[in-house]
């Protein structure tokens, strides 16, 4: 099973028309395997749902859930999610969810069951064996490709097709074969965490608008303080450290996956991705900005940094904002000065204009009455999700869960949580969310323009293509090397799977910065820019 966090289109969003009869991503394939997988559910049994979560009766491992149910009745509606982790948000996306018993136009008895991330593969993998998946559960839309490919889900291109004002890449994360496998739920994106004190301790004034910002600033910053760092972003193997990354990776031209006439490429170890990397490793070569012991330093270790108040800026997931105020309780203590002093800033703007960031989040897919405990059947399902993600339901579950959980299209902003903020956040911090939104990226996905089955297996594989990155910073790896070992992994596990019906080459030399993208050309020459670290000059 794909073990990640976190389209017929082409890198631009254009449709790709890839046939009926098209290889191994064949309408024919999906039906083939559709009916092996029914087969499966078939012979294995009515198991019951696990997990450790808040589940119906009918479920071994639930203890009871809203709306529980006997596993009598044909309109008996299990769904599941993994937002277990802030009772508040819990409580209210499960309030939210058991409104659906009176705005469905069928009798429906619901039940929510709670599971953890670290679990939900398993019970995932058990669920298609054992005939006890869910009606909907969340997941990222990596892996509603997956199971669509596998017959295991339906499609939902009809209700993602209601609504036409989609942010770029949600277009295109559970976008296959013609097919949207799943409607998105909410995003959330990385954003610079800046402490606006040690901002004006060091004499620097305004923001961190571009990369030139994040390099004059912060040596101007270490010059004039004794912090451990500046702008910061994790350096050890760390799924953020990846993410961010390969939000640097696409802002210089750059991408991981290629994706032309039915045939793929791995581009991770491409010229552009030889730059991202040379660039990330020159806070630390060449400009001095980055911490000390950077190696060892993750996305927890870089929190921990800032709210201790040994960093600047960092840029990471929105948990660290949530560790500030807790939009339910109010200000927490330990914390009331760094939360005044903490202001939140979108992606610096990267060689091509943009403000990229990663983009985390989730998606509603919908098993099919063949894999699922209950047939509610297809309509049911396409009635909670088409529900869960309407603005006026979104408001039940996005206030207390506000700043992570964010919009995914431009008129969930309408919601109450943007127009009249009932919470304890800063204006400034939600205003500074809804811009960053738009411009969010997400691994292979934008650089390929759709998603795939295997994408899921590979960010898993690769701690969201950190391995590169962090055996540079921390074992002082060859950098042609370590991206070309990366590289060649993904190539190999995407020969040994059946997605693809071709071979992808090995690559046992390169690349050149000769060959990356002339909007960085000037970083790696100096011409008015500040120069890259290079070991190859």
């Amino acid at each position: 099973m794909p073990q990640s966090d976190d389209s017929d289109a082409d890198a631009d969003g254009e449709p790709v028309d890839t046939g009926d009869d098209g290889g191994e991503y064949s309408r024919r394939n999906f039906m083939e395997t559709a009916a092996a997988v029914g087969a499966v559910g078939a012979t294995g049994g009515l198991a019951g749902c696990s997990g450790d979560g808040d589940g119906g009766d009918g479920g071994d491992g639930g203890d009871g859930g809203d709306g529980g149910t006997d596993g009598t009745g044909e309109q008996d509606f299990l769904w599941w999610t993994m937002r277990g982790y802030i009772p508040a948000e819990t409580e209210g996306i499960k309030n939210a969810a058991k409104g659906f018993e009176d705005a469905a136009d069928a009798n429906v008895n619901l039940s929510t069951e709670v599971i953890t991330w670290d679990s939900i593969f398993q019970e995932w993998e058990a669920g298609v064996q054992g005939r006890s998946l869910p009606n909907v559960s969340e997941m990222a839309g990596e892996h509603a490709v997956d199971f669509g490919y596998r017959g295991a889900a339906e499609p939902l291109t009809d209700l993602f097709n209601q609504y036409d004002d989609w942010y770029d890449v949600i277009n295109k994360w559970q976008n296959f074969q013609g097919e949207q496998w799943a409607v998105p739920w909410f995003m959330e994106v990385r954003t610079t965490h800046v402490n606006r004190n040690l901002m004006d301790e060091a004499g620097v004034d305004g923001t961190f608008e571009t990369w030139e910002d994040i390099v004059s600033k912060g040596q101007t910053i270490m010059e004039n303080t004794d912090l451990a760092g500046a702008w910061t972003t994790p350096g050890a193997q760390d799924t953020t450290t990846g993410q961010n990354v390969a939000a640097f990776n696409y802002q210089a031209g750059g991408k991981y996956y290629g994706y032309e006439d039915d045939q793929w490429s791995v581009e991770a170890d491409a010229a552009g991705s030889l730059f991202t990397h040379l660039w990330v490793m020159s806070m630390r070569e060449q400009w001095g900005t980055a911490p000390g012991g950077w190696g060892s330093i993750d996305s927890t270790s870089n929190q921990e940094l800032f709210q201790s108040g040994e960093v600047a800026a960092a840029h990471l997931p929105t948990d660290l904002a949530r560790s500030l105020i807790d939009p339910q309780e109010g200000v927490n203590e330990e914390y009331a000065d760094l939360a005044e002093a903490t202001e939140l800033e979108p992606m610096p703007e990267g060689p091509n204009g943009e403000s990229h960031s990663f983009m985390g989040g989730s998606v509603f897919g919908s098993f099919t009455d063949e894999v699922a405990s209950y047939s509610a059947g297809s309509e049911i399902s396409k009635g909670f999700v088409d529900y869960m993600t309407q603005p006026e339901n979104l408001s039940e579950y996005f206030p207390v869960s506000a700043p992570t959980f964010m919009p995914v299209r431009s008129g969930q902003e309408e919601m109450e949580l943007y127009t009249n903020n009932p919470t304890e956040l800063p204006d400034s911090w939600l205003e500074t969310r809804l811009e960053q939104a738009p411009q969010a990226v997400r691994y292979g996905v934008t650089g390929s323009g759709q998603a795939t089955p295997f994408m899921g297996s590979l960010e898993g594989s690769t701690s969201g293509y950190s391995v590169a990155i962090s055996a540079m910073i921390g074992n002082d790896a060859d950098p042609k090397t370590a991206l070309r070992n990366m590289a060649n992994n993904i190539r190999s596990t995407i020969n040994e799977a059946d997605y693809v019906d071709q071979t992808l080459e090995e690559s046992s030399s390169g690349p050149s910065l000769d060959d990356a993208p002339d909007m960085v050309q000037d970083w790696i020459s100096g011409d008015g820019k500040p120069q890259i670290w290079n070991p190859y000059e």
